[in-house]
């Protein structure tokens, strides 16, 4: 468990099906996932296993909510392998009621620095859809930058950015 000012990050579970459903099955914030559709519960079932399976590499996705109010999900952030796995990105999505509060920054933050607290990563990345703005300005916040050494994701709509293990210590 990672504990902010604002926030408690949980490992994801089987129990989580309904946040990532609300994210998941929602047309606009879809649009943002790599489907780039709304997805099926049978997806959203999969992809919730991967999710929790993912934990078994010592790190992984968090369910977002609130320290004044625990039951209330407000979304995912985590850093998980990419489909390259040279490569681990940060990934995280919000329900809508929680998004423009600086939740997903606050909860980025905090996954950063705890999954490089671990000792398995000198470089972490993040993709987002280029016309994501809101994301892409997450990211770059948080002292990512555009980084075309490495093709996590080939689709010329993402753009990659990362972070140095020394940049996000420097930067604190």
């Amino acid at each position: 468990m990672i504990e902010t000012q604002r926030l408690i990050l949980k490992p994801v579970s089987l129990a989580d099906f309904d946040i990532y459903k609300a994210i998941m099955s929602c047309p606009i914030m879809s649009l943002y996932l790599p489907k780039a559709a709304v997805y099926s519960d049978q997806e959203i079932s999969e992809h919730l296993i991967k999710r929790v399976n993912h934990w078994q590499h010592g790190f992984g996705s968090y369910i977002v909510s609130l320290k004044s109010q625990p039951e209330v999900k407000l979304g995912y952030a985590g850093v998980e392998i990419s489909p390259n796995v040279a490569c681990s990105d940060i990934r995280y999505g919000l329900i809508a009621d929680a998004q423009g509060k600086g939740f997903a920054y606050e909860a980025a933050q905090a996954v950063l620095s705890h999954t490089f607290s671990l000792g398995k990563h000198t470089k972490i990345y993040g993709v987002a859809v280029k016309d994501n703005l809101p994301s892409v300005s997450i990211l770059e916040k948080l002292g990512l930058e555009v980084d075309r050494s490495a093709v996590i994701y080939d689709d010329p709509k993402l753009v990659t950015l990362s972070i140095n293990k020394s940049s996000l210590n420097s930067a604190r």
